[in-house]
């Protein structure tokens, strides 16, 4: 085996390379040694504050691929396997894995891919190989691995949203995220679902997958919206994918009495948000978060997939070899007409 590969790397805001590193190694004891076939770029890849403090550094944590290599003790996976990685997990005995918390988990947060999903071989240590490398179906493309880890996180969300039978789920931002948010809500007994965005190839594209939109510069949109939802109200659950405070501000207006106001994109962490308390408080609002996805949440999202229920030819726009890694990043990074960027190695 060569003693180099091929790997993506942010150099820095805009800048991302395709250079020879080193190879991660041979797989030690519980480890596997995976070929990456294909890797999806999320938007923490290209989200430069975030990314910045840890450059130079290996891009991507949605990669799927074959083994290769399996070390000492290796039982579950055998060389050949084709399988969907996650780049995190918890313990799942400490206090905050009993309580659900598994994503605040000190192991979640230690645990990593060597070096990371956008690179054409990955080492994954023993605590991951233990509990979340999922071996795809013979029928399913290796794309369908990649989707596993962005779409368990957005199955962590719909749960921590509270949403019961009936009710009305309004989604501020048609990316990925949101639109596998409002595509998913039926399953979680949301009734009706709307969308909002500005962006008429974001509109149209969730149109023309069956759901609601409604255009956020419109005047008068948060009538509309109430307008449209059940009883008037506003939503029983509001979820806003952008880091934005007016994206959050529009949400917050959008809950009706009761409901709960789901953030799912990163502030940085110096940003603070003026939140209209009264609201909160007398309309007994929850404001809740969400960070990544558990071992539960990745094998959901695989079953969902692998069922028909969620379609990844609908969420997948955009396929760039390695060599164009630079322009995968910057798709993704303008936020247009494209959804989910996957690099494929091979």
């Amino acid at each position: 085996m060569e003693a180099t590969m091929k790997a993506a790397i942010y150099l820095g805001p805009g800048e991302v390379a395709v250079q020879d590193i080193p190879m991660p190694g041979d797989p030690g004891a519980g480890e596997l040694l995976v070929r990456v076939k294909v890797c999806g770029v999320c938007g923490s890849d290209v989200t430069d504050w975030y990314m910045t403090p840890r450059a130079p550094t290996v891009l991507g944590h949605e990669p799927a691929g074959d083994v290769v290599a399996v070390g000492a003790g290796v039982t579950q996976f055998a060389v050949g396997d084709r399988v969907a990685i996650h780049h995190h997990v918890p313990c799942m005995v400490c206090d905050l894995c009993r309580r659900g918390n598994y994503t605040n988990c000190p192991t979640f947060k230690k645990t990593r891919l060597f070096p990371a999903g956008m690179a054409e071989y990955v080492r994954i240590p023993a605590e991951i190989v233990e509990r979340d490398i999922l071996r795809l179906p013979d029928d399913q493309p290796y794309e369908v691995g990649s989707l596993v880890e962005p779409v368990g996180c957005v199955v962590r969300a719909l749960d921590r949203s509270n949403i019961q039978r009936g009710d009305t789920v309004i989604v501020v931002g048609a990316g990925f995220n949101g639109i596998v948010m409002a595509l998913l809500a039926p399953y979680w007994g949301a009734e009706k679902v709307a969308i909002l965005d500005r962006l008429p190839v974001r509109m149209e594209r969730a149109q023309g997958l069956g759901i609601t939109t409604f255009n956020v510069d419109d005047e008068g949109i948060v009538e509309t919206v109430k307008a449209w939802s059940d009883g008037g109200r506003g939503g029983h659950a509001v979820m806003v994918t952008p880091s934005a405070q007016p994206a959050i501000d529009l949400g917050l207006e959008l809950c009706a009495p009761g409901a709960t106001l789901m953030l799912y994109a990163p502030w940085q962490p110096e940003k603070r948000w003026p939140l209209n308390l009264n609201k909160v408080l007398f309309q007994e609002i929850t404001i809740a978060g969400t960070y990544s996805a558990s071992p539960h949440d990745t094998r959901r999202a695989l079953s969902l997939m692998v069922n028909g229920i969620l379609d990844p030819n609908a969420l997948i726009t955009h396929r760039l070899p390695l060599a164009q890694a630079s322009e995968a990043w910057h798709l993704t990074k303008a936020a247009g007409d494209s959804l989910k960027v996957v690099v494929e190695m091979a």
